[in-house]
């Protein structure tokens, strides 16, 4: 009698685990949205997470950060396709195990204004790190993370400052042990050291030089320019065709 109470109770934990399996990605998708918006600040969005069960792999797809308050951008930073490897057991417990992530291609649009900038912005919206940390910082209660390498590959950089806007091209960043066995990070602390490393890279890249800066300015100031002559016509032709009106 008691084994065979010991095997249904052995059945029903294997079920209950197989069922938690099949919403990995939901698990996944919505750890990224609600925690990540709520530590930043600012709209956070996916389109879809795909992670296998049996290994762990896995395609994070669409993933959009807003543009923090303050400044023009709709958003900060857009992803086409994010490569995640990680132990999916961990989702069940306190602390995730994310194996490797690799950030492919995003787009970074690094808006800079006379004393701060939106990386920095987003920076300044985590809460502190220092001393303890409270449950709102974490994964949900008690969820802290293990990133054992995160890589950061080919991203494209348009720098906007005042009526300046450029393209760079940024290197790529890797970083290794953000949180450990001993000490697993909450979603703040990782989220600072990705961005500071960011930063970092934004800070010490090879801007455009001069005449790429001015060839930018002038063309945006032509754009402008052009603008403004073609709502004047449009707006003597609206004019013109009222007095038309009136004197027929």
């Amino acid at each position: 009698m008691i084994k065979k109470g010991l095997v249904s109770l052995a059945f029903i934990v294997v079920l209950l685990l197989t069922g938690a399996f099949f919403y990995i990605d939901s698990i996944v998708k919505n750890g990224i949205e609600v925690a990540g918006s709520q530590v930043l600040g600012t709209s956070i969005s996916v389109a879809s997470v795909s992670i296998s069960p049996l290994n762990g792999s896995g395609t994070i797809r669409g993933l959009t950060i807003g543009n923090p308050e303050g400044f023009t951008a709709e958003n900060m930073m857009q992803v086409g396709e994010i490569t995640v490897s990680l132990n999916t057991s961990s989702l069940l417990g306190d602390v995730i195990e994310i194996t490797e992530i690799t950030v492919v291609e995003p787009v970074i649009t690094y808006e800079t204004k006379i004393t701060i900038d939106n990386i920095r912005a987003l920076l300044a919206n985590l809460p502190s790190t220092s001393g303890e940390v409270s449950e709102d910082v974490v994964v949900g209660p008690g969820k802290r993370l293990i990133i054992n390498e995160f890589n950061l590959n080919g991203a494209q950089v348009n720098l906007i400052a005042s009526i300046i806007e450029q393209s760079i091209v940024l290197g790529d960043i890797q970083l290794r042990d953000i949180g450990t066995e001993n000490k697993a990070a909450t979603v703040s602390q990782a989220l600072e050291k990705i961005l500071g490393a960011v930063s970092a890279k934004i800070l010490n890249a090879e801007m455009p030089g001069l005449n790429d800066l001015r060839e930018s300015v002038e063309g945006r100031l032509q754009e402008r320019v052009q603008q403004a002559q073609g709502a004047v016509e449009q707006g003597v032709e609206e004019i013109s065709n009222r007095l038309r009106g009136v004197l027929n």
